[in-house]
C-alpha cells in the first residue's frame, strides 16, 4: 500500500486547487515564482519578486503566504474514539538524509517495535519498483555520509520499504503520540507542510522534527501546541543529533490519555485556521493594487 500525501483526504476535499489558483492568482499579480523550494535554493539568486509558503528565518525579500496559505490544509475534525494502541506513530514518505538518520536513531532508543512507523524511501521519482526504492535506501546514505550504523543499514535494508498499511489519521489515532517529521529541517529556513497541520488538527499530541524555532512559530501565531502536556523544549536546540535524542525522550514517557484535552486544542486550531484563511483574500487584493494588476 503506498501512503501518499496528495491521494489522502486533504487533498480530496479540494487543497491541490486551491494551492493551485493561489499560485495563478499570484502570477497575474506579477509574482512569477510563487511556492518557491526555499531550502534547496540561494534565496540571493532568486528573482525578484517571488512568494513562497514557507516561513523563514532569514531577512529576505519576499511576499509571505504564511500564515494565509495554512488554511488550504484545512481538514474535517477527527472525533473517532480510538484508544491508543501503541505509543507513538511516524510516517516517512520521501527518504532523506536526516529521516534516514532519524530511523537509526530510533533503533537505538528502541522504539522501532513501540511505534506504527512507516518508511517509504521514496526519492524524486515516481511509483519506483521495489528494488529502486531499496537502492534509495543505499543512495542517501551514501549522500549524506553516514559512518555510523552500517551493520543496522544492512541488517534493515532487506526490509524496506516500510509500508505501513493505514492512513496517517487512523495511525496517529490509535498512538498516544504523533512524531511529525516536515519535508526539510535547516538551520536558517522553517517550512512547513501539510504534515503539521494535520497534526494540529487531529486529537493527540505530537512532537515535530523540523527547524529550529519551528514550534514556537505556530505557538506564537496562536496555535495550541498543548505545551501542558508535551515539553517542546527540544525545539529550541540547534544540534539536530540532541534535537532528535530530546525529541524521542518525549516519545518514550508515560503519556496519560486525555482526550477532552486534545479536543480542545483542535477546536482553538480549526478556529484560527478559519481566521488565517480569510485574510488571504485582503492580502491578495493589495498585492494586486499595488503592481497596479
Amino acid at each position: 500500500m503506498h501512503i501518499s500525501t496528495h491521494n489522502d483526504r486533504i487533498w480530496q476535499s479540494g487543497c491541490l486547487q486551491k494551492e493551485d489558483a493561489i499560485r495563478h492568482q499570484l502570477t497575474t499579480a506579477g509574482y512569477n515564482n510563487c511556492l518557491v523550494d526555499a531550502v534547496q535554493t540561494d534565496l540571493a539568486d532568486l528573482t525578484q519578486p517571488f512568494a513562497s509558503d514557507n516561513y523563514f528565518r532569514v531577512p529576505v525579500n519576499y511576499v509571505n503566504l504564511a500564515p494565509e496559505f495554512w488554511h488550504i490544509y484545512r481538514c474535517s475534525e477527527l472525533t473517532d474514539s480510538i484508544y491508543p494502541v501503541k505509543q507513538y506513530s511516524v510516517m516517512m514518505n520521501r527518504i532523506s538524509g536526516e529521516r534516514l538518520f532519524l530511523l537509526y536513531k530510533l533503533h537505538d532508543a528502541e522504539l522501532l517495535d513501540k511505534g506504527y512507523v512507516g518508511f517509504n524511501c521514496w526519492y524524486h521519482d515516481r511509483d519506483p519498483i521495489l528494488e529502486k526504492l531499496q537502492a534509495n535506501f543505499d543512495l542517501v546514505r551514501a549522500q549524506a555520509g553516514w559512518r555510523r550504523w552500517g551493520d543496522l543499514h544492512s541488517q534493515l535494508k532487506p526490509t524496506m520499504p516500510w509500508h505501513l498499511g493505514m492512513d496517517p489519521d487512523t495511525a496517529a489515532l490509535a498512538s498516544r503520540i504523533t512524531l511529525v517529521v516536515e519535508t526539510y529541517v535547516s538551520d536558517t529556513v522553517i517550512t512547513f507542510s501539510e504534515k503539521i497541520f494535520r497534526a494540529l488538527q487531529t486529537p493527540r499530541p505530537w512532537v515535530l522534527f523540523c527547524s529550529p524555532g519551528s514550534v514556537a512559530v505556530l505557538r506564537d501565531t496562536g496555535f495550541d501546541v498543548i505545551d501542558d502536556e508535551i515539553d517542546h523544549s527540544y525545539d529550541s536546540i540547534i544540534h539536530n543529533e540532541q534535537r532528535i535524542d530530546t525529541i524521542l525522550e518525549q516519545i518514550r514517557k508515560a503519556i496519560r490519555f486525555n482526550p477532552s484535552r486534545y479536543a480542545q486544542a483542535v477546536q482553538t486550531n480549526q478556529q484560527l485556521l478559519d481566521q488565517l484563511a480569510r485574510q488571504w483574500p485582503r492580502k491578495l487584493s493589495h498585492l494586486l493594487q499595488s503592481t497596479g494588476v
